[in-house]
């Protein structure tokens, strides 16, 4: 016998993961709190996953590392600029402790 496939809007299945991931309760229940087959649910809850996934997955690596070395060298020029200053400091430091000593 066939069985009529039911169409869902696609908020209603976005809304249905995100009631079932809140909740913390088996997919059944939240399955049988909407009416929906507690397959169809766990179908729903591994394409909202994959799209969060492929959402959040990062750069690719061509275009990664690019922006990588550009940061990394960004913070090497940083590095000298505090270390150039951390110089400066040491001999003000000398200097003035020469200065209160002969005093």
């Amino acid at each position: 016998m066939y069985r009529e496939r039911r169409g869902y809007p696609h908020e209603f299945k976005i809304e249905s993961v995100k009631r079932y991931l809140e909740n913390g309760r088996r997919a059944k229940y939240t399955a049988d709190e909407l009416g929906i087959p507690e397959s169809t649910l766990r179908e729903w809850r591994d394409k909202y996953m994959a799209e969060i996934k492929k959402e959040t997955s990062p750069v690719p690596v061509k275009q990664g590392k690019k922006e990588f070395e550009a940061i990394l060298q960004e913070k090497e020029k940083r590095i000298q600029q505090l270390e150039e200053e951390v110089q400066i400091l040491k001999k003000s430091i000398g200097i003035f402790t020469k200065d209160s000593r002969q005093k």
